[in-house]
């Protein structure tokens, strides 16, 4: 992923983890079953894929600040009277 980044001139953070990893996983067990051969050519062209997973750039001028969440009542909400019903006359 490091060599990925220096030839697309990014930071190796911007390159997507999980998704290299399933990528890279999948065409290392295809490696195990293909002929010496071919798999110069299958590494390069696994470089030239891995550069599609390239994260966008940071927006860190957003920010979500922690908010405490409504605790939702386990009874159902009860229907009060219309205020002209309950005072008393």
């Amino acid at each position: 992923m490091e060599s990925v980044a220096q030839q697309a001139n990014v930071s190796p953070l911007r390159i997507s983890f999980i998704a290299s990893y399933r990528f890279i996983r999948d065409e290392l067990l295809w490696c195990a079953i293909a002929s010496p051969g071919a798999i110069p050519a299958h590494l390069r062209r696994l470089r030239e894929q891995l550069s599609l997973y390239l994260l966008p750039p940071r927006r860190s001028e957003r920010s979500y600040p922690r908010q405490r969440k409504r605790r939702m009542s386990q009874y159902p909400p009860t229907k009060r009277a219309p205020v002209a019903a309950r005072v008393p006359k």
